[in-house]
């Protein structure tokens, strides 16, 4: 089953993130893109949500004993590694440039921690082990879903064992584990919702949240084939998120739009949901959000700050299109060329075999 909708709004979501990181490369006057972008922050959470739907939907039946929990647990690795390490090589190269004096860091010198090595290689760096984010910053995001991917049989057992309702008590709990971590201040942030560094707690709980929504997608007797319902709770959610109302609100209302694209998708497979033509980059948003920092290493810290600003000839905005579309071009290869077939190759070498590419793959 293809889950369309759900692809598009990741590209999307990739789409404002990397704008949101680029528009920081502005002059004083794009402030108000910056703050805008801010304020759809949430969003990071609807791939979360998506990537818990799409796990539980792919692996639900399949993950039965440790066995097969090795199996899978060795196909999500096989997926979200190797761009990881390639992205963080090129980030600690930089480091090791600074710290010999060669290099200007690009993104402050707390960037390239080398006593974070260790954390980042082992995909520990969002599991409340570090201060900063470093090296390649979004990849706390692999972390917090590497994190999600071992728990798994939690979200298992509470479904096997109490289906809707075992699900939505541990996202209750999780919740109130949460809450607790942030008000004795152990999680440092103003709200679990904005968590990076202790990021992987964080994303449980949407890995949850879209858990439960593949077990009430699956069981609706709905009959909804449209998907401007979808469309339209998604828009209104992030009007409540450029409103400011509380995130508790605006995550609902967000779910909800996951709950009727759902929906929407399982009764229809057949009408187009976007161009064709988009459907390359759509179905590599993963790779658009973890190169995006690369690409704005070398656009902004090289390209734009060194060579094009300095002439003052061409515009911030007139610029900002060139290293989005870059990076577009660039995950495509990256997966054609280095993802896919490193990916393989380490099944093969365990005996095992990729399966079929389908739109339900997970986010990562």
């Amino acid at each position: 089953m293809y889950f369309r909708l759900f692809e598009f709004w990741r590209l999307i979501a990739a789409l404002l993130i990397m704008l949101y990181h680029f528009s920081y490369n502005g002059p004083a006057g794009t402030a108000w893109l910056t703050e805008w972008l801010e304020r759809l922050r949430p969003l990071l959470d609807m791939f979360f949500i998506i990537s818990g739907f799409l796990i539980v939907f792919t692996y639900g039946d399949r993950v039965t004993d440790r066995r097969s929990y090795a199996t899978y647990l060795i196909r999500r690795f096989a997926r979200l590694y190797p761009l990881h390490l390639v992205t963080f090589l090129f980030f600690l190269l930089i480091g090791i440039g600074y710290h010999l004096g060669y290099l200007r860091p690009f993104g402050g010198a707390e960037r390239y921690d080398m006593a974070q090595i260790i954390p980042n290689l082992l995909l520990i760096q969002a599991w409340g082990v570090s201060h900063e984010l470093t090296f390649n910053f979004v990849s706390w995001s692999l972390s917090a879903e590497w994190f999600s991917y071992l728990l798994l049989p939690l979200i298992l057992v509470a479904n096997r064992l109490a289906g809707a309702k075992g699900l939505i008590t541990l996202l209750i709990l999780w919740i109130v584990l949460l809450e607790t971590l942030t008000a004795l201040h152990i999680m440092p942030n103003r709200h679990w919702q904005e968590a990076d560094t202790w990021g992987a707690w964080r994303v449980f709980a949407d890995f949850t949240a879209g858990a439960l929504i593949c077990v009430l997608a699956s069981r609706t007797r709905l009959t909804l084939i449209s998907r401007w319902p979808a469309w339209l709770v998604m828009l209104a959610a992030c009007v409540l998120m450029q409103h400011g109302v509380n995130a508790y609100y605006s995550m609902a209302v967000m779910a909800f739009a996951v709950f009727l694209a759902a929906v929407a998708e399982r009764n229809d497979q057949t009408t187009p949901v976007y161009p064709r033509w988009l459907r390359p980059f759509a179905a590599v948003s993963f790779g658009i959000y973890l190169w995006h920092p690369v690409v704005e290493a070398v656009m902004f810290g090289l390209v734009w700050k060194r060579l094009v600003a300095p002439l003052g000839i061409v515009d911030f905005y007139a610029f900002l299109p060139l290293p989005m579309i870059i990076t577009m071009i660039v995950a495509v290869l990256s997966y054609r060329w280095l993802e896919k077939p490193a990916g393989d190759w380490f099944l093969n070498r365990l005996g095992l075999r990729r399966p079929a590419s389908t739109s339900a793959a997970p986010l990562i």
